[in-house]
Protein backbone atom coordinates (compact mmCIF):
# COMPACT_ATOMS: atom_id res chain seq x y z
CA UNK A 1 0.00 0.00 0.00
CA UNK A 2 1.52 3.67 -1.41
CA UNK A 3 2.37 6.04 1.52
CA UNK A 4 -0.56 8.50 -0.02
CA UNK A 5 -3.29 5.67 0.53
CA UNK A 6 -2.33 5.08 4.11
CA UNK A 7 -1.93 8.96 5.14
CA UNK A 8 -6.24 8.73 3.52
CA UNK A 9 -6.91 5.40 5.11
CA UNK A 10 -5.37 5.39 8.15
CA UNK A 11 -6.96 8.83 10.13
CA UNK A 12 -10.60 7.33 9.05
CA UNK A 13 -9.47 4.08 10.78
CA UNK A 14 -7.95 5.49 13.45
CA UNK A 15 -11.59 7.56 13.98
CA UNK A 16 -13.79 4.68 13.44
CA UNK A 17 -11.76 2.64 16.01
CA UNK A 18 -11.82 5.17 18.66
CA UNK A 19 -16.17 5.42 18.02
CA UNK A 20 -16.32 2.02 18.94
CA UNK A 21 -14.61 2.96 22.14
CA UNK A 22 -16.62 5.73 22.64
CA UNK A 23 -13.76 8.11 22.48
CA UNK A 24 -13.16 11.76 20.62
CA UNK A 25 -11.07 11.26 17.86
CA UNK A 26 -8.85 13.83 16.95
CA UNK A 27 -7.13 14.75 13.46
CA UNK A 28 -4.36 17.07 13.17
CA UNK A 29 -3.98 20.42 11.32
CA UNK A 30 -3.61 18.91 7.61
CA UNK A 31 -5.38 15.71 7.96
CA UNK A 32 -8.54 15.14 6.68
CA UNK A 33 -10.98 15.35 9.35
CA UNK A 34 -14.21 12.83 9.17
CA UNK A 35 -17.89 12.55 10.52
CA UNK A 36 -20.36 10.21 9.81
CA UNK A 37 -21.96 13.27 7.39
CA UNK A 38 -19.21 15.05 6.30
CA UNK A 39 -15.53 15.79 5.96
CA UNK A 40 -13.80 18.66 6.80
CA UNK A 41 -10.21 20.02 4.98
CA UNK A 42 -7.62 22.36 5.25
CA UNK A 43 -5.56 21.56 2.09
CA UNK A 44 -5.87 25.13 0.51
CA UNK A 45 -4.10 28.25 0.28
CA UNK A 46 -4.90 30.03 3.37
CA UNK A 47 -6.57 27.57 5.21
CA UNK A 48 -6.88 27.72 8.96
CA UNK A 49 -8.47 24.68 10.77
CA UNK A 50 -6.32 23.41 13.67
CA UNK A 51 -6.79 20.36 14.85
CA UNK A 52 -10.31 19.00 14.58
CA UNK A 53 -11.98 17.02 17.20
CA UNK A 54 -15.26 15.08 15.90
CA UNK A 55 -17.94 15.70 19.04
CA UNK A 56 -20.72 13.72 17.53
CA UNK A 57 -21.93 12.27 14.68
CA UNK A 58 -22.46 15.83 12.67
CA UNK A 59 -20.50 17.88 15.27
CA UNK A 60 -17.31 18.72 15.18
CA UNK A 61 -14.66 21.15 17.17
CA UNK A 62 -12.02 23.17 15.54
CA UNK A 63 -9.02 24.70 17.88
CA UNK A 64 -8.46 28.06 16.23
CA UNK A 65 -5.07 29.04 17.57
CA UNK A 66 -2.38 31.80 16.29
CA UNK A 67 0.77 30.77 14.42
CA UNK A 68 3.38 31.42 16.66
CA UNK A 69 3.63 32.75 20.42
CA UNK A 70 4.82 36.00 19.41
CA UNK A 71 2.77 38.48 20.19
CA UNK A 72 -0.41 38.65 18.30
CA UNK A 73 -3.57 41.25 18.08
CA UNK A 74 -7.11 39.64 18.24
CA UNK A 75 -7.40 38.28 14.32
CA UNK A 76 -8.37 34.96 14.64
CA UNK A 77 -8.59 34.06 10.96
CA UNK A 78 -10.10 30.51 9.89
CA UNK A 79 -11.08 28.90 6.54
CA UNK A 80 -11.59 25.70 5.90
CA UNK A 81 -13.82 23.30 3.57
CA UNK A 82 -16.49 21.06 3.85
CA UNK A 83 -17.61 17.76 1.50
CA UNK A 84 -21.28 16.31 2.26
CA UNK A 85 -21.00 12.94 2.54
CA UNK A 86 -25.22 12.82 3.03
CA UNK A 87 -27.64 15.48 3.35
CA UNK A 88 -28.36 17.32 6.66
CA UNK A 89 -26.71 19.71 8.31
CA UNK A 90 -22.71 20.20 10.03
CA UNK A 91 -22.55 21.77 13.38
CA UNK A 92 -18.89 23.19 13.84
CA UNK A 93 -17.85 24.31 17.13
CA UNK A 94 -14.66 27.39 16.52
CA UNK A 95 -12.81 27.12 19.52
CA UNK A 96 -10.16 30.12 20.61
CA UNK A 97 -7.15 30.42 22.26
CA UNK A 98 -4.93 33.27 22.07
CA UNK A 99 -7.97 35.57 20.85
CA UNK A 100 -11.39 35.23 20.73
CA UNK A 101 -14.60 35.45 17.76
CA UNK A 102 -14.17 38.76 15.41
CA UNK A 103 -14.82 37.93 12.03
CA UNK A 104 -18.66 37.20 11.11
CA UNK A 105 -18.08 33.49 9.24
CA UNK A 106 -19.01 33.28 5.34
CA UNK A 107 -19.75 30.88 2.75
CA UNK A 108 -18.73 29.86 -0.73
CA UNK A 109 -19.35 26.96 -3.11
CA UNK A 110 -16.59 28.30 -5.36
CA UNK A 111 -14.16 30.51 -3.10
CA UNK A 112 -15.43 33.68 -5.31
CA UNK A 113 -18.87 34.32 -4.37
CA UNK A 114 -19.59 34.53 -0.67
CA UNK A 115 -22.26 35.17 2.32
CA UNK A 116 -22.61 35.22 5.23
CA UNK A 117 -23.93 32.55 7.34
CA UNK A 118 -27.41 33.74 8.43
CA UNK A 119 -27.76 35.42 12.07
CA UNK A 120 -29.70 31.94 13.35
CA UNK A 121 -27.13 29.92 12.16
CA UNK A 122 -24.41 31.42 14.13
CA UNK A 123 -24.00 31.03 18.29
CA UNK A 124 -21.33 32.86 20.39
CA UNK A 125 -20.14 32.15 23.41
CA UNK A 126 -20.53 35.53 26.22
CA UNK A 127 -17.06 35.00 26.62
CA UNK A 128 -16.65 34.96 22.71
CA UNK A 129 -14.16 32.38 23.17
CA UNK A 130 -16.35 29.46 21.11
CA UNK A 131 -18.51 29.74 18.23
CA UNK A 132 -21.16 27.18 16.93
CA UNK A 133 -21.99 27.53 13.40
CA UNK A 134 -24.84 25.25 11.55
CA UNK A 135 -24.44 24.53 8.04
CA UNK A 136 -26.37 23.18 5.33
CA UNK A 137 -25.00 20.16 3.97
CA UNK A 138 -26.66 20.09 0.32
CA UNK A 139 -24.59 17.77 -2.00
CA UNK A 140 -21.90 19.98 -2.97
CA UNK A 141 -18.66 20.96 -0.60
CA UNK A 142 -18.23 24.89 0.52
CA UNK A 143 -15.94 26.39 1.98
CA UNK A 144 -16.05 28.80 5.66
CA UNK A 145 -13.90 31.26 6.00
CA UNK A 146 -13.55 34.38 8.80
CA UNK A 147 -13.74 36.62 5.39
CA UNK A 148 -13.32 36.33 2.14
CA UNK A 149 -10.67 34.72 -0.07
CA UNK A 150 -7.79 37.37 -1.62
CA UNK A 151 -4.71 35.42 -1.77
CA UNK A 152 -1.40 36.00 -3.94
CA UNK A 153 -3.39 33.93 -7.09
CA UNK A 154 -6.39 37.16 -6.75
CA UNK A 155 -3.60 39.56 -6.55
CA UNK A 156 -1.89 38.38 -9.65
CA UNK A 157 -5.24 38.41 -11.84
CA UNK A 158 -5.07 41.85 -10.30
CA UNK A 159 -1.96 43.30 -11.18
CA UNK A 160 -2.07 42.17 -14.41
CA UNK A 161 -5.54 43.64 -14.83
CA UNK A 162 -4.05 46.75 -13.99
CA UNK A 163 -1.25 46.56 -16.17
CA UNK A 164 -2.59 46.19 -19.09
CA UNK A 165 -5.23 48.79 -18.90
CA UNK A 166 -3.31 51.37 -17.77
CA UNK A 167 0.30 50.92 -19.10
CA UNK A 168 1.48 51.91 -15.91
CA UNK A 169 4.45 49.46 -15.26
CA UNK A 170 4.93 46.78 -13.01
CA UNK A 171 8.08 45.33 -11.42
CA UNK A 172 8.65 42.99 -9.12
CA UNK A 173 10.29 44.90 -5.67
CA UNK A 174 11.60 41.87 -4.33
CA UNK A 175 11.19 38.83 -2.26
CA UNK A 176 9.46 37.60 0.81
CA UNK A 177 11.20 35.66 3.11
CA UNK A 178 10.05 32.65 1.60
CA UNK A 179 10.65 33.54 -1.61
CA UNK A 180 7.12 34.79 -3.23
CA UNK A 181 7.30 38.15 -5.18
CA UNK A 182 6.79 41.49 -3.65
CA UNK A 183 5.26 43.84 -6.92
CA UNK A 184 5.10 47.30 -7.01
CA UNK A 185 3.99 49.69 -9.45
CA UNK A 186 5.62 52.80 -10.26
CA UNK A 187 4.18 55.81 -12.25
CA UNK A 188 5.68 58.45 -13.70
CA UNK A 189 9.04 57.34 -11.98
CA UNK A 190 10.75 60.78 -13.02
CA UNK A 191 8.87 62.69 -10.80
CA UNK A 192 10.61 63.86 -7.78
CA UNK A 193 7.29 64.39 -5.64
CA UNK A 194 5.95 60.68 -4.25
CA UNK A 195 2.79 59.46 -3.22
CA UNK A 196 3.58 55.94 -1.18
CA UNK A 197 1.08 53.42 -0.86
CA UNK A 198 0.89 49.63 0.79
CA UNK A 199 -1.54 46.88 1.19
CA UNK A 200 -1.71 43.86 3.65
CA UNK A 201 0.63 43.82 5.93
CA UNK A 202 -1.60 41.83 8.14
CA UNK A 203 -3.17 38.93 6.42
CA UNK A 204 -6.76 38.72 7.97
CA UNK A 205 -7.23 42.27 7.41
CA UNK A 206 -9.19 41.49 3.36
CA UNK A 207 -11.39 44.78 3.83
CA UNK A 208 -8.65 46.67 3.87
CA UNK A 209 -7.33 44.61 0.30
CA UNK A 210 -11.12 45.39 -1.09
CA UNK A 211 -10.40 49.49 -0.01
CA UNK A 212 -6.42 48.98 -1.42
CA UNK A 213 -8.23 47.70 -4.83
CA UNK A 214 -10.69 50.65 -5.52
CA UNK A 215 -8.46 53.43 -4.33
CA UNK A 216 -5.78 52.46 -6.49
CA UNK A 217 -7.67 51.62 -9.81
CA UNK A 218 -9.07 55.58 -8.96
CA UNK A 219 -5.34 56.99 -9.01
CA UNK A 220 -4.06 54.99 -11.94
CA UNK A 221 -7.63 55.70 -13.67
CA UNK A 222 -8.52 57.43 -17.08
CA UNK A 223 -10.23 60.64 -15.61
CA UNK A 224 -9.00 63.83 -16.23
CA UNK A 225 -7.93 64.26 -12.10
CA UNK A 226 -6.32 60.99 -11.97
CA UNK A 227 -3.97 61.90 -15.80
CA UNK A 228 -3.65 65.40 -14.18
CA UNK A 229 -2.29 63.91 -10.67
CA UNK A 230 0.20 61.11 -12.17
CA UNK A 231 1.85 64.09 -14.41
CA UNK A 232 2.61 65.99 -11.79
CA UNK A 233 3.39 62.82 -8.65
CA UNK A 234 5.07 59.72 -8.94
CA UNK A 235 3.04 56.93 -7.52
CA UNK A 236 3.84 53.71 -6.23
CA UNK A 237 1.74 51.06 -5.01
CA UNK A 238 3.01 47.75 -3.07
CA UNK A 239 -0.20 45.46 -3.52
CA UNK A 240 0.60 42.71 -1.36
CA UNK A 241 3.42 43.24 1.57
CA UNK A 242 3.07 40.16 3.75
CA UNK A 243 2.21 36.84 0.80
CA UNK A 244 3.49 33.82 3.09
CA UNK A 245 1.59 35.23 5.63
CA UNK A 246 -1.73 35.09 3.52
CA UNK A 247 -0.72 31.79 2.27
CA UNK A 248 -0.03 30.11 5.74
CA UNK A 249 -3.53 31.66 6.88
CA UNK A 250 -1.59 33.61 9.83
CA UNK A 251 -3.58 36.15 12.03
CA UNK A 252 -1.13 38.70 12.13
CA UNK A 253 2.55 37.54 11.05
CA UNK A 254 5.11 36.98 8.35
CA UNK A 255 6.92 33.61 8.12
CA UNK A 256 9.81 35.17 10.67
CA UNK A 257 7.21 35.68 13.47
CA UNK A 258 6.90 39.08 13.33
CA UNK A 259 4.31 41.53 13.02
CA UNK A 260 5.33 43.55 10.20
CA UNK A 261 3.89 46.52 10.80
CA UNK A 262 6.55 46.81 13.81
CA UNK A 263 9.20 46.69 11.86
CA UNK A 264 9.66 49.70 10.45
CA UNK A 265 12.57 51.23 11.63
CA UNK A 266 14.95 48.04 12.67
CA UNK A 267 13.76 46.69 9.07
CA UNK A 268 14.88 42.80 10.16
CA UNK A 269 12.41 41.28 7.47
CA UNK A 270 12.65 40.89 3.87
CA UNK A 271 9.45 42.61 3.19
CA UNK A 272 10.17 46.08 5.10
CA UNK A 273 13.09 46.09 4.29
CA UNK A 274 12.44 46.35 0.49
CA UNK A 275 10.57 49.59 1.60
CA UNK A 276 13.46 50.67 3.32
CA UNK A 277 15.19 50.01 -0.24
CA UNK A 278 12.82 53.03 -1.90
CA UNK A 279 12.97 55.33 0.64
CA UNK A 280 16.45 55.10 0.80
CA UNK A 281 16.43 55.57 -2.64
CA UNK A 282 14.27 58.42 -3.14
CA UNK A 283 16.65 60.51 -0.62
CA UNK A 284 19.60 59.56 -2.98
CA UNK A 285 18.17 60.61 -5.47
CA UNK A 286 16.18 63.81 -4.35
CA UNK A 287 13.15 62.51 -4.43
CA UNK A 288 10.41 63.96 -1.80
CA UNK A 289 7.71 61.27 -0.08
CA UNK A 290 4.29 63.66 -0.09
CA UNK A 291 1.88 61.34 1.00
CA UNK A 292 1.65 58.06 2.61
CA UNK A 293 -1.68 55.73 2.70
CA UNK A 294 -1.55 51.99 4.31
CA UNK A 295 -4.29 49.71 4.08
CA UNK A 296 -5.58 47.83 6.95
CA UNK A 297 -8.83 46.77 8.60
CA UNK A 298 -10.12 46.62 11.94
CA UNK A 299 -13.52 46.23 13.40
CA UNK A 300 -14.79 49.89 12.24
CA UNK A 301 -14.52 52.21 9.48
CA UNK A 302 -11.64 54.63 11.06
CA UNK A 303 -8.10 57.02 9.87
CA UNK A 304 -5.37 56.52 12.25
CA UNK A 305 -3.40 59.52 12.18
CA UNK A 306 -0.56 62.27 13.88
CA UNK A 307 -1.83 64.61 16.13
CA UNK A 308 1.27 66.34 15.39
CA UNK A 309 1.52 69.30 12.71
CA UNK A 310 2.42 67.71 9.61
CA UNK A 311 3.45 69.17 6.26
CA UNK A 312 1.50 71.08 5.07
CA UNK A 313 -0.46 71.47 7.87
CA UNK A 314 -3.67 70.28 8.58
CA UNK A 315 -3.82 68.24 5.73
CA UNK A 316 -5.26 64.66 6.55
CA UNK A 317 -8.14 66.75 8.48
CA UNK A 318 -9.04 68.90 5.48
CA UNK A 319 -8.81 65.59 3.38
CA UNK A 320 -11.38 63.16 4.90
CA UNK A 321 -13.17 66.69 5.90
CA UNK A 322 -13.78 67.32 2.70
CA UNK A 323 -15.11 63.59 1.73
CA UNK A 324 -17.06 63.18 4.45
CA UNK A 325 -20.42 64.85 2.89
CA UNK A 326 -20.11 62.29 -0.02
CA UNK A 327 -19.79 59.40 1.74
CA UNK A 328 -22.83 59.55 3.67
CA UNK A 329 -23.31 55.69 3.67
CA UNK A 330 -19.93 55.49 4.61
CA UNK A 331 -19.59 56.39 8.09
CA UNK A 332 -16.11 56.81 9.58
CA UNK A 333 -13.92 58.40 12.47
CA UNK A 334 -10.57 60.45 12.14
CA UNK A 335 -8.46 59.11 15.41
CA UNK A 336 -5.35 60.69 15.54
CA UNK A 337 -3.06 60.10 18.45
CA UNK A 338 0.86 60.58 19.06
CA UNK A 339 3.20 58.54 17.55
CA UNK A 340 3.98 56.65 20.42
CA UNK A 341 4.97 53.08 18.89
CA UNK A 342 7.77 54.49 16.38
CA UNK A 343 8.09 51.43 14.38
CA UNK A 344 4.43 51.36 12.90
CA UNK A 345 4.72 52.07 9.14
CA UNK A 346 2.73 55.87 9.43
CA UNK A 347 4.68 56.71 12.62
CA UNK A 348 8.10 55.30 11.15
CA UNK A 349 7.15 57.59 7.81
CA UNK A 350 6.13 61.02 9.86
CA UNK A 351 9.23 60.62 12.22
CA UNK A 352 11.28 60.88 8.84
CA UNK A 353 9.63 62.87 7.05
CA UNK A 354 7.12 65.22 9.12
CA UNK A 355 4.71 64.40 6.13
CA UNK A 356 0.90 63.02 6.38
CA UNK A 357 1.20 59.61 6.90
CA UNK A 358 -2.38 57.73 7.65
CA UNK A 359 -3.36 53.80 7.83
CA UNK A 360 -6.37 53.39 6.27
CA UNK A 361 -8.68 50.94 8.00
CA UNK A 362 -11.75 49.56 7.10
CA UNK A 363 -14.30 48.20 8.62
CA UNK A 364 -14.36 43.87 9.46
CA UNK A 365 -18.00 43.37 7.89
CA UNK A 366 -18.18 47.03 5.93
CA UNK A 367 -20.45 46.25 3.05
CA UNK A 368 -18.09 45.79 0.31
CA UNK A 369 -19.84 48.15 -2.38
CA UNK A 370 -20.02 50.85 0.11
CA UNK A 371 -16.38 50.22 0.57
CA UNK A 372 -15.37 50.40 -2.74
CA UNK A 373 -17.43 53.46 -3.59
CA UNK A 374 -16.23 55.35 -0.42
CA UNK A 375 -12.89 54.28 -1.52
CA UNK A 376 -13.24 56.29 -4.95
CA UNK A 377 -14.15 59.69 -3.15
CA UNK A 378 -10.97 59.39 -0.92
CA UNK A 379 -8.84 59.05 -3.54
CA UNK A 380 -10.36 62.04 -5.57
CA UNK A 381 -10.43 63.95 -2.66
CA UNK A 382 -6.84 62.94 -1.89
CA UNK A 383 -5.31 63.88 -5.22
CA UNK A 384 -7.36 67.19 -5.75
CA UNK A 385 -5.97 68.16 -2.36
CA UNK A 386 -2.38 67.17 -3.10
CA UNK A 387 -2.75 69.19 -6.54
CA UNK A 388 -3.53 72.24 -3.95
CA UNK A 389 -2.97 72.80 -0.76
CA UNK A 390 0.95 73.50 0.06
CA UNK A 391 1.99 71.66 -2.45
Amino acid sequence: MSIDILRRVLPLSAALLLAACGLQPTFPVGDPCVADGFTVTDDFTGARRGACTVLAPNHVQLDIRPEDKGKINNSPWFAFRIAPSAAGTATVTLSYAGGSHRYWPKISADGQNWQRLPEDSVTVADDSLRADLVIPLTGEAVFVSAQEFITPIVYDAWNRKVAATTGIPMYELGKSLEGRAIHAFDSNAESKEVLLMIGRQHPPEVSGAVAFFAFTETVFGDSGLAEQFRERFRVIAIPLMNPDGVVAGHWRHNRGSLDINRDWGPFTQPETQLVAGLLDEFDAGGASLRMFVDFHSTDRNTFYAQQEPTEPPDFTRTWLGNAEPKVSDYPFTNEESPTENPAVAKNYIYARYGIPAVTFEAGDETDREALQAAAVIFAEELMRLMLVQGY
